[in-house]
């Protein structure tokens, strides 16, 4: 296992209780990087011999090099934010380039399918290629951006463990919206219902993978995660998304990095 310090450099006197981060996956890191920001000295365990999660990578013979996990990449602001968190402008560290087509899907019966960025040229992709009413994928489209809209305050950018968020009108606004969020249903239900065409149910099913879950038991209100890459926009790292690591490295005036390997 690997222990990856971070500590911003600050007076003794100063530092807060020492923290320690399981994972140097992206949520590890940021939250390591918030931590540090604030004083607190911070140790990140890895059990790869390098970052983790979507950031890491394997390399085979040849020079070829792969990301063990999905190199979509989706609301891209989240990391802009933590780079200005810590002084720094994002586009001198870190950059991404916006996909359009998102994915390119292939089916078993040689039916090939281009998910465009654009929800109208998708819609209609679908019509052509399925014979699924392009109003019917805006619909769910449509659908899928209003339970988004209604909850994103709530639970992306604010804490349920305080008090007032409860009081807050964004969780007025999340709770208004439960009937209409499936929240006894399951994403492969909802997407049985919605289209006719076990392609297409298969495709808004993958959507489960996001978080590692299974849409035959995942609640429909994950029906949600379409807006991310049809409403607000799916991007590619560039460099993949190792260059975020790398670029929080580069940051030797403010952040000492050290690798020490450990027993298990």
């Amino acid at each position: 296992m690997k222990q990856t310090s971070i500590k911003k450099r600050t007076s003794a006197s100063s530092l807060k209780q020492p923290a320690a981060i399981i994972g140097a996956g992206i949520a590890g890191i940021a939250t390591a990087v918030r931590l540090a920001l604030k004083g607190h000295a911070v140790t990140v365990f890895e059990a790869q011999e390098s970052f983790g999660g979507k950031m890491y990578q394997f390399e085979l013979p040849g020079a070829y090099r792969f990301d063990a996990g999905p190199s979509l990449f989706t609301l891209p602001q989240l990391v802009d934010d933590l780079f200005r968190l810590a002084g720094r402008d994002p586009q001198d560290h870190f950059r991404y380039e916006r996909l359009d087509p998102i994915t390119h899907y292939f089916f078993a019966d040689g039916t090939r399918l281009k998910a465009w960025a654009d929800e109208e040229r998708f819609a209609a992709e679908v019509e052509e290629k399925m014979g699924v009413p392009a109003a019917d994928v805006l619909s769910f489209l449509r659908r899928s951006a209003s339970a988004y809209e209604a909850t994103e305050s709530t639970f992306l950018h604010k804490s349920l463990h305080k008090a007032a968020t409860y009081l807050s009108p964004e969780v007025l606004r999340a709770v208004a919206a439960l009937p209409g969020l499936g929240l006894t249903g399951t994403m492969h239900q909802r997407h049985a219902k919605a289209f006719n065409d076990p392609r297409l149910v298969q495709l808004f099913d993958r959507f489960a993978t996001y978080n590692g879950s299974d849409p035959y038991q995942a609640p429909a209100t994950l029906s949600l995660i379409p807006h991310l890459e049809h409403g607000i926009g799916a991007f590619y790292p560039v460099g993949a998304f190792i260059a975020l690591p790398k670029a929080s490295w580069g940051w030797p005036k403010s952040w000492e990095w050290s690798f020490a390997t450990m027993s298990p």
